[in-house]
């Protein structure tokens, strides 16, 4: 059996690439033992047990940080500990996709039912999935909102939003013009914007307070028609 390998014929042996081993050198994850008299990077019998190693640490999901901690730890970390630990992992991504796969399900019931095809109603589907996927409602909660939209007629809901941006609209040319949040025009502006809100929410209070801290942490996202934290807190004002 051969005593050293050069780089090329390492990857040809392995399957990867030189490139690839190239950057395992580079990131210290995996290097040569020795090199030529000319700089050429030369691999032992050992080196070849050692990235035999990573690549099934590589195989069952591991990314390359995790590789390098695990090798670097060998002596820490058990075989059965690393598997603990990936079986947890993929767990959990197991559960987003189902609940990504749950998401897109529904979206494609909602377009086929009220055959919405525009990129822009898509978006805010899309918008809907990412509140549920980062846990700003529970599973009740967003089906209680989803039920508002699977009840009403397409026209009416675009005659709601239509009215929600015209509402923002007004709001925002007041703050402009510098009119007091306590101007009686202001507050039915914004009592007439928290009608609506609830009216999707389902009258919900702890609905609506994590729709407020989703707007709040996503600001410019696609289901706010134009709200910002300035128009938010100047609404907020007016129906204290």
């Amino acid at each position: 059996m051969k005593e050293y390998w050069k780089v090329g014929e390492l990857a040809t042996l392995t399957g990867l690439t030189i490139r690839t081993l190239r950057y395992y050198d580079q990131i210290k994850l995996f290097s040569p033992s020795q090199y030529s008299e000319s700089g050429h990077r030369l691999y032992t019998k050992s080196d070849l047990t050692k990235l035999q190693q990573i690549l099934a640490l590589k195989q069952i999901g591991l990314s390359l940080d995790d590789i390098q901690d695990v090798m670097t730890n060998l002596d820490k970390n058990s075989a059965t500990d690393i598997i603990e630990t990936q079986i947890t992992r993929i767990k959990r991504d197991i559960q987003v996709q189902q609940k990504l796969l749950y998401e897109l399900e529904r979206a494609l019931i909602t377009i086929r039912s009220k055959n919405i095809m525009s990129v822009e109603e898509i978006t805010k589907l899309l918008g809907v999935m990412k509140i549920y996927q980062e846990k700003y409602f529970t599973k009740e909660q967003l089906d209680i909102m989803k039920n508002y939209y699977d009840n009403t007629n397409a026209d009416a809901l675009k005659e709601v939003e239509q009215e929600f941006k015209i509402i923002l609209e007004k709001i925002r040319l007041e703050i402009e013009k510098g009119t007091s949040a306590k101007n009686s025009k202001v507050q039915e502006l914004a009592k007439k914007w928290s009608d609506i809100v609830y009216s999707f929410t389902g009258n919900d209070q702890d609905i609506t307070k994590q729709a407020e801290k989703f707007h709040n942490e996503n600001p410019g996202n696609e289901l706010q028609f134009g709200m910002d934290t300035e128009v938010y807190k100047y609404i907020k004002k007016a129906l204290e």
